[in-house]
């Protein structure tokens, strides 16, 4: 019996000591990573997310700031994929140089000179200068499968001159001149990226293939944003196949138009707030989401199939931001939720296409033809159908 104690008690001594030693290696395990600077913790986030070097050296550079970085500090950043060239921009890509226990001021959004398109401005209404964006692709004859960009200059007068017959211009403090489309002042429900057009995926990602004449500028240029009279578009110089946040729910896919705190460094990408901008949200709430369900995707009258408004704060709410933004050799791509996952959830064997691009928005030409797209899913007899009202 004594013996038996004696095992007992042994046996309690070394399972005590086992889990002391494991919970005082966890301890030394979350120790074993320091606390990271916002600006070197930007850093990893880029290179975790696989972005090139230059890249990455680019956006340091950009920041324009140094860091005293301790030895556990550098250790980390090596087990992070962050590679010693840009360890050694870290230390000393700027003049002033940041305590690492101190988080830096975040930098002012720099502004990046295009070299192709002409900066915007007019010598009607006095307007600040917008920022300067990424270059719009050339408008050549585009090979077969590669995105098709608006053939149109990106400038001020440029925009005027095309748009003024669909809309008004006006001067908006702390944005400028910005136009407001007739359709958005007759409509209240009137969104953009919903009504007249529909998605194709091109070869830089999701376009927006739009049944406006004046749809090739304020679906690929500028921002939006909406006040109390709807919507408004800010002019801008950079060019994409469509400036959206996207996001996933169960059942349904959502995407909004970015807001002119959206700002593109050429080399770098998406900036909000001073920061990079991966998966974020832009600040942007469940009231200028179009949600619709997965299998009506492809539909040219989403207006039909939008999901009711008491229901968009739910789904919302249990969605996730899957925005997909990339640069491929200076270009920047909009994968949004991706071509494989959305051919699964909706049932489509997605091709990359030629999207079709009004040659001359002031002619109003119609469409180039699109080459090589599916038929698109037909509405069942007995689906209940809403209005744009989402009744």
């Amino acid at each position: 019996m004594i013996k038996l104690k004696r095992h007992i008690m042994i046996g309690c001594f070394v399972a005590g000591l086992v889990v002391h030693l494991s919970a005082a290696r966890c301890l030394a395990q979350t120790a074993a990573v320091p606390t990271l600077p916002p600006g070197v913790q930007d850093v990893v986030k880029l290179a975790k997310a696989g972005l090139s070097e230059d890249v990455v050296l680019t956006y340091i550079k950009n920041a324009g700031a140094s860091y005293n970085l301790s030895a556990d500090q550098l250790i980390y950043l090596q087990s992070q994929s962050v590679t010693q060239n840009e360890i050694k921009a870290l230390l000393g890509a700027g003049s002033s140089s940041l305590s690492a226990s101190q988080p830096p001021a975040a930098p002012p959004a720099p502004v990046v000179a295009s070299p192709a398109p002409a900066p915007l401005a007019t010598t009607q209404v006095a307007a600040p200068a917008p920022p300067q964006y990424a270059s719009a692709p050339a408008a050549s004859e585009p090979p077969p499968g590669a995105a098709v960009p608006a053939a149109q200059p990106a400038s001020l007068d440029s925009f005027q001159a095309q748009l003024s017959p669909y809309g008004t211009w006006m001067d908006v403090p702390g944005h400028g001149l910005c136009w407001r489309p007739a359709v958005a002042a007759t409509d209240p429900y009137w969104r953009p990226y919903c009504d007249q057009g529909h998605w194709v995926y091109t070869a830089d990602g999701w376009f927006w293939q739009s049944d406006y004449p004046w749809g090739d500028i304020a679906f690929h240029y500028g921002r939006w944003y909406r006040d109390s009279l709807g919507w408004m578009w800010v002019p801008g110089n950079d060019w994409a196949p469509a400036w959206v946040c996207w996001r996933q729910a169960d059942g349904y896919c959502g995407w909004a138009p970015l807001p002119p705190g959206a700002i593109f460094k050429p080399g770098v990408g998406l900036s909000f707030g001073g920061h990079l901008a991966v998966d974020v949200d832009f600040g942007l709430g469940a009231g200028v989401f179009t949600f619709v369900p997965y299998k009506r995707f492809w539909d040219h009258n989403l207006h039909a199939f939008l999901l009711p408004g008491d229901r968009v704060g739910i789904v919302f709410s249990r969605s996730v931001i899957m925005n997909g933004y990339r640069l491929d050799h200076g270009h920047f791509i909009v994968e949004g939720l991706g071509r494989e996952r959305m051919a699964v959830y909706t049932h489509h064997d997605i091709r990359i296409e030629t999207p079709g691009i009004h040659v001359d928005v002031r002619g109003y030409s119609s469409h180039a033809e699109m080459k090589g797209h599916d038929e698109r899913e037909q509405r069942g007899p007995h689906e209940e159908q809403r209005d744009h009202r989402g009744r």
